[in-house]
């Protein structure tokens, strides 16, 4: 009896800790170039990958703080890329390039 409520037991912890491993979200950094009421700047998120498209759509006339350490209102957002990336605007690769992390 009491072997059987042992292996009872492993049969459904290896089960449940399978299903929490599938249930595994995937956040990535990601760096915006925006148009601020300053002037072109860039902002750094972290957001679960499924969600991106979402996320950044939501940025649009918000604050979010910046690289140059303010916080800013979204005019427009030009380009959202993974943070390993490089951004097309040549302005923008410099920018990105100076700051400190």
């Amino acid at each position: 009896m009491r072997t059987s409520i042992i292996f009872t037991a492993i049969l459904y912890f290896l089960s449940t800790s399978s299903v929490f491993a599938e249930d595994k979200t995937d956040y990535i950094s990601y760096k915006c170039h925006i148009e601020t009421p300053n002037g072109p700047n860039i902002a750094v998120f972290v957001w679960e990958k499924k969600l991106v498209i979402q996320e950044q759509s939501s940025l649009l006339a918000e604050y979010v703080p910046t690289i140059s350490n303010e916080r800013l209102l979204v005019k427009r957002v030009v380009e959202c890329i993974a943070e390993d990336k490089k951004f097309k605007d040549a302005y923008m690769r410099e920018l990105d390039e100076q700051r400190t992390y």
